[in-house]
């Protein structure tokens, strides 16, 4: 299969999260997920600003429907997306984390049907069951584990699943907006970012247990320039690159590409000499085997 645009951008995008999922997971117990949430959306928010500023793209949206599109994509995918999948890496991990996310792309196959009437081929359906057979072997835990921790692993895992839902439903209505018209994809992320950023922030700013001022200040935040780095690479140029990936290639399939990451995770911790089980291992590699099948059909 020969790859474009949107395939590369894919690619790309996988790899930047991947190494900003360790990065973001030294900070998980520093700040809460809403807070996390809240800092990264504002600093990414003003790195994309500046983007516009030195490239002089004024392509925004210029309809309407785009906007609404874009702004629920940014609300349901970043908003609760985002808070779900730090809290997830809080609970869980990084690698079980992104592998749980290899159902992405069953649930954009799907809502690409409800919402976009976009179908996918038989062969692409049993790809998506080779996935979520990889995502079961992975998510099988080496021992019982005691009731404490059996209640932090299944609060994680649904952490997980929500955040792979609502990506996948972002990644859907970001396309659906592009379908109303050509969009700049660095716009499309900047609006997406700023909506699902304020949303998170006005919860933040209502709930006691949770502070805005600690989450728009990182001056007390040990190890910053990695956080900095980790909202560079993650958020900045990988929200970039997931709009542009959307923008030439179906989301379905955009999505399925993604769900590398896990892979790219696990030899990142192969490297670090960091815990990886052979359930993860053998899950992740069926899970990409299933992500092959997917982008072929």
């Amino acid at each position: 299969m020969q790859l474009g645009i949107g395939e590369i951008a894919a690619l790309a995008a996988a790899l930047v999260w991947a190494s900003s999922t360790l990065l973001y997971k030294r900070f998980s117990h520093s700040l809460s997920p809403l807070e996390l949430n809240v800092n990264k959306g504002l600093l990414a928010a003003g790195m994309m600003l500046f983007a516009i500023i030195v490239t002089q793209d004024w392509q925004a949206p210029s309809y309407i429907h785009s906007w609404y599109w874009l702004i629920a994509s940014g609300v349901i995918g970043i908003a609760i997306g985002d808070s779900a999948y730090f809290a997830a890496l809080r609970n869980i991990g990084p690698a079980r984390t992104l592998i749980i996310e290899s159902f992405a792309p069953a649930i954009a196959g799907i809502l690409n049907i409800v919402m976009l009437g976009s179908y996918l081929s038989w062969q692409a359906w049993f790809g998506i069951f080779i996935t979520i057979v990889g995502v079961l072997i992975a998510l099988k835990p080496k021992q019982i584990l005691p009731d404490l921790e059996r209640s932090i692993y299944v609060k994680g895992i649904l952490f997980a699943l929500l955040a792979a839902f609502c990506q996948a439903a972002g990644m859907v209505m970001s396309k659906g907006a592009m379908n109303t018209e050509q969009n700049s994809s660095l716009w499309a992320a900047l609006i997406r970012l700023l909506s699902g950023t304020f949303s998170v922030a006005v919860l933040v700013f209502f709930v006691k247990e949770h502070s805005l001022v600690k989450a728009v200040s990182i001056h007390k935040i040990d190890g910053k320039g990695w956080l900095l780095a980790a909202i560079f690479f993650g958020t900045f140029i990988g929200l970039w690159l997931q709009l542009l990936s959307v923008k030439h290639t179906d989301p379905a399939i955009a999505q399925t590409i993604f769900a590398t990451a896990p892979l790219m995770v696990m030899t990142i911790g192969f490297i670090k000499k960091e815990p990886v089980t052979a359930n993860m291992l053998l899950g992740g590699l069926l899970a990409l085997v299933g992500v092959g099948v997917l982008l072929l059909g």
